[in-house]
């Protein structure tokens, strides 16, 4: 059950991570127009994270529910 529930969590963080990656780039100054250069992308807020928000989401999933 651990992991169906982790992948759902997955699934459901994805649209928030990737707008939360895109807030950021763009607050960290990020060019928003037409750039054909690579030395402007900032891998870290558009790759990073969302990639840590898909991860802590897919850990929060995979524990167990402790009920006594």
């Amino acid at each position: 059950m651990g992991l169906a529930r982790g992948l759902v969590f997955v699934g459901v963080a994805v649209l928030p991570s990737l707008v939360l990656g895109l807030v950021s780039y763009i607050a960290l100054g990020g060019t928003t127009s037409d750039s054909i250069e690579g030395g402007e992308f900032m891998y870290g807020p558009c790759y990073g994270i969302p990639a840590l928000c898909l991860i802590v989401a897919f850990i929060m999933g995979l524990k167990d529910d402790q009920r006594e």
